[in-house]
């Protein structure tokens, strides 16, 4: 019976999505692989060259002692009098930044993996007030500056600051241990006993440094004011961490933001002055916060201002969204079959809507693997034409016809077009495909308005047709 069959087509068409959808999840597997492998060059790199960098703006680390004694707890529980030492922080009343970055993924490369890199050149001009003093007793030939650094095997040249038109280098403080996630350059008033009256009165001072990391800068402000402009060669820029910027622009290789804020200093000196032990001091770092919190399952709270340089294009990303599209497109492929099947009494073997289901998942796999080595734009024309060309090919003889593989090809060349289009459209996608799938149920239901779906199940066998290819 005609009803039978087109319950049977309907099962086996049902069943072919469920197979061909696994076959989907097999190749976004796939895709996962090789981004697993480029992430584990991106960790290699930061582990044995260099790493996203952070940095602390610079503050005054002064020691100091009570005046009066206190009761302290040795080992043993016993009490006893002691002169408790602490330190105090000063940071700057404001600070100007200014950071020109040269972004390449040319620096660091290993076979088709790529790493972006950046040279920084920063500098900032600043001023520290007079602090306000307590009645303690000031060690004020052990103050030091400190400038910290999260990874300084990024640094070109020792950074370098400029008092009293007089510059000074910053060298290893005492704190630096690879522990804090953070290495503590500091100039002692020690080493330079003139520095004691201008950290005691106040003093305007000018910083530069030349930093290289990888993909992400951080700049933690501290002092009270900050203002922090950021420019570079590279358009594709995103911004995240404590504030964003005001004013960003981006254009073809350049891009450039700038912030301005009065409160972030000393919420991040405040959780200096409270830090006692080198896990808090983490905290301050990205990187370790972000594996951290991914370890414990917890969300990430990053510090400072972040710039993170992106790649234009993400094949791994964009192949990955566009086998989600995958299975729609069979969807589709396969209900134009068997409409046509309705329509023009023509049977289709589920044998050969496997094989136009098999030769679109090979689309993916050419996708993938051709944009690992070319532009993903190419990649997709590519893949496209030689999978859409194949498909037309085999339906010249599947539909006999030239006409309706014409007819076929042109649905399937619109269906990687409109993938293609939602790929590139992130932030209207969902409308997008909200409307392309209205558009495409009108369509279908303008074609079949006028058939009578209990005529045709009671159609005589007879009627159905097989195709048999030319005789020579």
């Amino acid at each position: 019976m005609r009803s039978s069959f087109l319950t049977l087509k309907i099962i086996a068409i049902v069943i072919l999505v469920a197979i061909f959808s696994a076959g989907l999840l097999f190749i976004s597997s796939l895709v996962y692989e090789r981004q697993g492998y480029q992430q584990a060059f991106l960790t290699e790199i930061s582990r044995n060259n260099i790493s996203p960098q952070t940095i602390i703006s610079p503050f005054i680390r002064v020691p100091y002692k009570d005046k009066e004694a206190s009761t302290c707890i040795n080992k043993n529980n016993e009490q006893y009098s002691c002169i408790q030492e602490h330190v105090m922080l000063i940071n700057a009343d404001s600070t100007q930044w200014q950071a020109n970055f040269n972004v390449s993924n040319d620096t660091y490369k290993r076979t088709i993996y790529r790493a972006i890199s950046y040279n920084a050149q920063l500098s900032a001009k600043g001023m520290f007030q007079k602090p306000t003093l307590e009645a303690h007793h000031y060690q004020w030939d052990k103050a030091e500056i400190v400038f910290p650094i999260h990874d300084p095997r990024g640094l070109n040249t020792q950074p370098t600051l400029q008092i009293l038109n007089k510059k000074y280098a910053f060298e290893m403080g005492s704190q630096s241990n690879g522990r804090s996630s953070f290495d503590f350059m500091s100039i002692s008033a020690k080493k330079y006993p003139e520095l004691i009256q201008a950290i005691q009165n106040g003093f305007s001072f000018d910083l530069n440094t030349d930093l290289i990391g990888l993909g992400k800068f951080t700049l933690v402000p501290t002092s009270r004011h900050i203002s922090y402009q950021a420019k570079g060669n590279w358009a594709d820029a995103k911004y995240s961490g404590q504030n964003l910027p005001f004013e960003k622009t981006s254009s073809h290789q350049q891009f450039s933001a700038q912030w301005k804020n009065i409160a972030l200093g000393n919420q991040n000196m405040n959780r200096l002055a409270e830090c006692d032990n080198n896990e808090c001091l983490r905290q301050f770092s990205n990187t370790a916060t972000a594996e951290a919190a991914y370890e414990e399952g917890q969300a990430i709270t990053e510090s400072g201002l972040s710039t993170e340089f992106l790649e234009s294009v993400n094949v791994y990303t964009q192949t990955d969204r566009a086998i989600k599209y995958g299975i729609v497109i069979i969807i589709i492929t396969f209900g134009c079959f068997f409409l046509f099947e309705v329509l023009k009494s023509l049977r289709i073997h589920p044998i050969q809507y496997s094989l136009v289901a098999i030769a679109q998942g090979i689309f993916f796999v050419l996708l993938l693997s051709i944009s690992e080595y070319y532009a993903f734009a190419w990649a997709y024309v590519v893949a496209s034409i030689a999978c859409v060309g194949l498909m037309t090919w085999y339906l010249f003889f599947v539909m006999k016809g030239f006409k309706p593989a014409i007819l076929f090809g042109i649905i399937l060349s619109s269906l990687y077009a409109i993938m293609y289009m939602l790929l590139q459209s992130s932030g209207k996608t969902f409308l997008i495909g909200s409307v392309i799938a209205f558009v495409l149920l009108a369509v279908v239901m303008f074609i079949t308005r006028n058939i009578d779906w209990y005529q045709i199940s009671h159609r005589p066998n007879r009627e159905l047709k097989s195709y048999t290819p030319p005789q020579p």
